[in-house]
């Protein structure tokens, strides 16, 4: 889960690029040290026995209980469940609480429910499974970049970006290609150079504001070349019809800092205004 928790913020960090640190107000109090969340203590046979309950939140509620407990029994409470079947929405839970323990046992369970037929089901064992260290696991998230609902793609792509996996970056241009959002910014956050090159070559091809958005976030990114790249970077966002283009040239500006110097912000301050003015598309 806080795999899961990292990586959902990924698309937010990038689009608000690089922000400057603020100096500290030195007259204003400290913030007092966060305490570490204390263990949670429960009746675990009272809070099993609620999983199969008529009320879906209590069930729901329990499994989640269960998933911040370390007493014994929580993880065979859980498990046993699971084998047993449940309502869609108390699986989903269960299975976010197995992924956010990590029992050895857990792995063949969630294995199963990633082929579950409910997708919020799949994308909870799915984000569960981006967070063990296994190869099957592995192996299973990767799967999902095929899956046939958007959500489940979406939590394996991000899963891939949280994980650095570059191994499934023809994977996320395929998607991209075909107009699936939810690989923009795990591909971004995951291209080489020439990755991006690639991603440009698709202007025409994929839908022009997901590569305008893919291409902006990866203009965000620091040391990923020469300024020579950033440069034929901004020209390609340059070449892409819509506003979209605009907005990407935009952000790049805003977050790029005017010194020292950067031809690449240069460039795309002048096709800013070129659009603005009418001169683009």
């Amino acid at each position: 889960m806080r795999r899961l928790c990292s990586v959902l913020s990924l698309a937010l960090v990038f689009a608000a690029g690089v922000a400057g640190a603020q100096p500290a107000n030195p007259k204003a109090p400290k913030a007092p040290a966060a305490k570490a969340d204390a263990p949670v203590v429960l009746d675990v046979a009272a809070t099993r026995k609620a999983l199969f309950g008529e009320d879906l939140d209590k069930a729901a509620s329990a499994a989640t209980q269960l998933g911040q407990s370390k007493q014994a029994g929580v993880v065979d409470a859980l498990l046993d469940a699971l084998a047993m079947g449940l309502h869609p929405r108390v699986a989903t839970a269960a299975v976010t609480a197995l992924g956010r323990l990590r029992p050895a046992p857990a792995l063949e369970v969630l294995l199963r429910y990633a082929r579950n037929r409910n997708p919020e089901v799949r994308a909870a064992a799915v984000a569960a499974l981006g967070a063990l260290d296994d190869k099957r696991a592995q192996a299973a998230w990767r799967d999902a970049l095929a899956d046939g609902d958007k959500a489940v793609r979406a939590v394996a792509a991000m899963v891939a970006a949280e994980r650095k996996d570059a191994q499934v970056v023809k994977d996320l241009m395929t998607l991209l290609r075909k107009g699936d959002d939810a690989a923009t910014a795990p591909l971004a956050a995951l291209a080489s150079a020439d990755d991006a090159r690639r991603v440009a070559e698709m202007i025409g091809d994929a839908p022009d504001r997901l590569v305008a958005e893919c291409l902006g976030l990866v203009l965000l990114r620091p040391n990923l070349g020469k300024e020579d790249f950033y440069v034929d970077l901004v020209k390609a966002i340059g070449k892409i019809p819509g506003d979209d283009a605009v907005v990407a040239l935009t952000n790049y500006i805003s977050n790029t800092p005017e010194k020292p110097p950067r031809q690449s912000r240069r460039e795309a301050q002048v096709i800013y205004e070129q659009r603005l003015g009418g001169d683009g598309n």
